[in-house]
């Protein structure tokens, strides 16, 4: 009797704790819905949910409301939970914004149902509709917003590929209204900025970047002086510049103007012009254009030589002479910066994770400066300097690595000047800038303004390597409804408009670019691909070489016996008959290294690819298991207490 009131208390104290359970946990997700909307627990390294501090100074700098416009139709939630779980971040994200403001961000929420004034509204504001079914209506997933003139900006498609990057795309749009009127760069350029016929005259990305925050002016050939409300001036890969140009730059940085120069050996870009480009410019020749300004600013660069690089080198196919066969190579000329390759204490590189060049100049800073040079980006140690002719014909990776040697140095790869820089005019404007003036009277004006010396520090960012702009060195591009959506693969772009906003006093959105670009190599897979590399090449070319001398022994003998009519001897053709054979072991051998090559890499990677896939949830079983035994053991222990 006494056994059956016990089991009863079991059951009954079992169910009872079901039941508690369930109620305590309605009680708890009602509770979180009314009293903690707003709470995040973000666990994601770089903090990719939490709104950075850019952000909080923007939002805390309004002075005149924005209201921002959220299009979502519910329809794309019938397409899959990726897009709709896109919008649910979107939703909290600029709920977020709303509260964070103070009541300066307003938002809307609209779904812009077919031949409705929503989606008029929407068409209106400049979204991008995706065609959605066959009758022909679409669908809009944006964010649109006005300031208190009427401003309007949009981002026509909210790609859930940019989902990392979306608080910077959502704070950039809110910074554009907030201040409407866009600071002016001068850009001076050879290169193909606004895209070429080859790529139906598409904008490179990053011009489309530097549209969304300054007013961009280019400037061509016959240009003479700097536009007058110029903010910062950018030299991207000019080959000439005009006497009285290169005296007007040099007068505009003497007096606190600010300079974004590329000083690039070699501008493979070029390339992209096609046969419209003529003649392509030997290298060295942007470098020589600005030369005279790098002098005055305390600067030298090693004219038409670039940096080659074995750590951070890029790993590439090409064709071995000697077997025809394709090979992975590290092309010295092409590097991949990360981790400590940036400076850490300036606002332009903190937050920089990936950079990629090509065929990059350096700078040195020059004997007796009186200017600072303040290293940005930068090399190991593993790096020379070699000719940028080697690269600009026909590059061949193999051989530009045999002769790669490094020489134990950093090179800057960019770099701030600071300082109070001199003229590079110490006598005045050149006679040639005079004469070229409309009248005597300006001649005489512009020798009167003459600075020679600067009274502020300077405000120069120098950049070795042009190329980096282009969009296959940075971003994937996809086109969405006629737009073209970037997926950043490199902080290229990011550390370009950064430098220009940086030199032109704002910080604004500085720590925001970069931010959700996360890249996570494996470092010790990458080490052993190299050093397995470094091992098959060697034994590779040992092998290829005793096979090219038995092939020159057999070829010599057999032209002997050709030449000279003389039939070999028994011996002569044994010895070549054993050759044949040697060379097919050789050759065998040559196969058996490239098989081998990576099976201690591939090893590793199946090593972590299954810890990756089962460590986690194993882990998760055992504990489980632990805490249900533990559990078990506490309750026997419990009723034990309790029966007796």
């Amino acid at each position: 009797m006494w056994e059956r009131i016990r089991n009863a208390d079991r059951q009954l104290l079992a169910w009872g704790t079901i039941v508690l359970a369930v109620v305590f946990f309605l009680a708890l997700n009602a509770l979180s819905n009314t009293v903690l909307t707003s709470t995040r627990l973000d666990l994601t390294e770089d903090g990719l949910f939490t709104l950075s501090d850019g952000t909080r100074d923007v939002l805390g700098s309004l002075e005149e409301p924005i209201d921002l416009r959220f299009y979502y139709s519910d329809r794309f939630d019938e397409i899959g939970p990726n897009i709709a779980r896109h919008s649910d971040r979107v939703r909290e994200l600029l709920e977020e914004y709303e509260r964070m403001s103070n009541g300066m961000v307003r938002v809307e929420v609209f779904d812009p149902l077919p031949f409705s004034t929503e989606e008029d509204l929407a068409v209106s504001d400049g979204l991008q509709g995706l065609p959605f079914d066959q009758s022909g209506s679409r669908a809009y997933f944006g964010v649109s917003g006005t300031n208190s003139t009427d401003d309007l900006d949009a981002i026509g498609y909210l790609a859930p590929e940019r989902s990392p990057f979306l608080e910077y795309d959502l704070t950039r749009l809110i910074s554009n209204l907030a201040e409407p009127e866009k600071p002016v760069v001068a850009l001076l350029t050879d290169l193909p900025f606004q895209g070429t016929q080859f790529d139906n005259f598409r904008p490179w990305l990053v011009l489309d970047g530097m549209r969304q925050f300054f007013d961009v002016k280019f400037l061509d050939k016959d240009t003479t002086e700097l536009p007058e409300e110029t903010a910062v001036l950018v030299i991207a890969g000019a080959h000439t510049i005009k006497d009285e140009l290169l005296y007007d730059i040099d007068q505009f940085v003497v007096k606190g103007g600010r300079v974004l120069a590329f000083a690039d050996p070699y501008a493979e870009s070029m390339a992209l012009l096609g046969p419209s480009a003529g003649q392509l410019p030997p290298p060295g020749v942007a470098q020589a254009a600005i030369e005279p300004l790098l002098n005055a600013w305390g600067v030298t660069v090693e004219r038409g030589e670039f940096v080659a690089n074995l750590d951070d080198a890029v790993r590439v196919g090409f064709p071995n002479p000697e077997t025809g066969q394709q090979v992975a190579v590290d092309y010295v000329a092409w590097l991949t910066l990360q981790g400590d390759r940036f400076s850490r204490e300036d606002a332009v590189a903190t937050q920089l994770q990936r950079i990629v060049v090509s065929s990059s100049g350096a700078f040195m800073a020059a004997e007796g400066a009186n200017t600072n040079l303040e290293p940005l980006i930068f090399t190991t140690p593993t790096s020379d300097l070699m000719s940028a002719f080697e690269i600009a014909q026909k590059p061949n990776p193999i051989a530009l690595l045999d002769r790669f040697e490094p020489k134990d140095t950093v090179y800057n790869l960019a770099a701030r000047v600071t300082g109070k820089i001199k003229s590079a005019f110490p006598d005045g404007p050149p006679e040639k800038v005079i004469e070229a003036q409309q009248s005597k009277a300006a001649g005489e004006a512009l020798r009167a303004s003459h600075k020679s010396a600067a009274d502020i520090d300077a405000g120069i960012i120098l950049v070795g390597d042009v190329d980096m702009l282009a969009n296959q060195n940075w971003a994937q591009v996809q086109d969405v409804a006629g737009e073209q959506v970037a997926i950043p693969t490199a902080n290229n772009a990011d550390f370009f408009i950064n430098a220009i906003d940086n030199l032109r006093g704002s910080q604004g959105l500085a720590g925001l670019r970069g931010r959700g670009f996360s890249i996570r190599p494996f470092e010790v897979i990458e080490a052993m691909r190299s050093e397995a590399d470094n091992k098959f090449r060697t034994k590779e070319q040992e092998l290829l070489t005793r096979i090219t001398e038995m092939d020159g022994t057999i070829e010599r003998l057999q032209r002997e016996e050709q030449t000279t009519g003389v039939i070999l001897t028994a011996e002569q053709q044994t010895e070549i008959d054993n050759f044949r054979l040697e060379m097919l072991d050789l050759r065998k051998e040559l196969r058996d290294v490239q098989r081998s090559l990576r099976e201690d890499v591939e090893s590793l990677e199946r090593q972590v690819r299954v810890f990756n896939i089962w460590a986690v949830p194993l882990m998760i079983a055992v504990l489980a298991i632990m805490l249900a035994v533990v559990r078990r053991i506490r309750r026997s222990r419990y009723y034990r207490t309790v029966l007796h």
